[in-house]
């Protein structure tokens, strides 16, 4: 048997006479101006519309002002060093970095006279582990100190180019 199609419903016809203007459609969106008066604009304010007394706001809870931070803030590492299979190999622990302080502080160190391999390896069981083997006569603290001060400079370098474009 073949299926009864259903009836749609029929749409009235708008007449002619009864054309709906824009007044007839109002949105309930607050109105926020273009152009801020220029006293707001001093104070670094957005100058809004005022709103009905139901959907009011205190100003005060949204005004904030950022505090600059006077210096670098450097974090403080928790490093402990052993000594590895070799004489000349060390193990080099440290607490609570993951794959990029370990990863630039490698390339630094590789770059540094006197070291012969240095790598790091991360399995989150427990520390992060950089190993390190020095040519004989080379010390292993003063190659830290000077990863350490590689690592620094390019750090503050980087910050001044982030100022100047700033």
């Amino acid at each position: 048997m073949g299926k009864k199609k259903k009836e749609k419903p029929k749409v009235e016809d708008l007449d002619d006479d009864e054309d709906l203007d824009d007044d007839d459609f109002e949105l309930a969106l607050p109105v926020v101006s273009k152009k801020p008066p220029a006293e707001e604009k001093e104070k670094g304010k957005l100058a809004l519309e005022p709103l009905s007394i139901e959907e009011s706001i205190d100003e005060e809870e949204f005004e904030f002002e950022l505090e600059e931070e006077e210096g670098p803030i450097f974090k403080q590492l928790h490093l402990t060093l052993e000594h590895g299979i070799r004489e000349n190999d060390y193990e080099l622990r440290v607490k609570g970095q993951g794959h990029g302080f370990c990863n630039i502080f490698v390339k630094h160190l590789l770059e540094i006279e006197g070291v012969n391999i240095a790598a790091y390896k991360i399995t989150g069981i427990i520390d992060p582990q950089i190993f390190i083997r020095l040519e004989k006569g080379y010390d292993i603290k003063t190659i830290l100190n000077k990863g350490i001060e590689s690592l620094r400079e390019e750090v503050l370098g980087v910050e001044k180019l982030f100022q100047k474009l700033l």
